[in-house]
């Protein structure tokens, strides 16, 4: 069996304007799919088998370093790297939803479409919107044998049904088997 000599590579690596040194630097040796990152004081080391190496020093907003080091005795290579500015393209932010209105802000409201209330299976072949209501997330029906519905756990009486901004007050008709609302 041969015995292979393992060296250390170390060093600090450091901002060129500033001298400072770079916490999180990666040093990458991609032959060998291994590297290390800097600590808090900006050093770095690591021990690897004799041999050449391409060594790659990339930190964010910075230059990369590509460099072919010799390793064959420990050493210690200090590196500073120099700031990288980039130019980026413009973001364009677009809005596909309705304009709301700031002065008359509606919390929480659902608005049904006739199409998706006629899809809707009915009783006595007349559609019913209040049961379409019961449909939509966070709304449950009152009970057996009670009109109205409940929404995010409140009571049948805390809603406001509205028909074109007028109020109904009682929206059901028979125990709730009719609607007062006609699609």
């Amino acid at each position: 069996m041969i015995a292979q000599n393992k060296f250390t590579l170390s060093g600090t690596i450091s901002e060129a304007k500033s001298n400072e040194t770079l916490i999180g630097v990666s040093i990458l040796f991609p032959e060998i799919n291994s590297g290390t990152v800097t600590n808090e004081y900006g050093f770095y080391s690591i021990t690897l088998p004799e041999g050449n190496y391409n060594v790659v020093i990339s930190y964010l907003g910075f230059e990369d370093i590509n460099e072919t080091i010799d390793l064959t005795r420990n050493r210690t290579n200090n590196y500073s790297l120099t700031e990288k500015l980039e130019t980026l393209d413009e973001v364009l932010i677009q809005e596909d939803v309705e304009r709301v209105s700031i002065r008359k802000p509606e919390m929480s409201v659902n608005k049904l479409k006739v199409q998706t209330i006629k899809q809707i299976p009915v009783v006595l072949g007349e559609a019913d919107v209040i049961k379409a209501i019961t449909l939509l997330p966070g709304v449950t029906n009152a009970g057996e044998g009670a009109s109205g519905f409940n929404v995010r756990g409140g009571a049948a009486d805390q809603n406001l049904i509205l028909l074109d901004e007028a109020t109904i007050f009682n929206s059901s008709h028979l125990f709730g088997f009719f609607s007062v609302f006609n699609p």
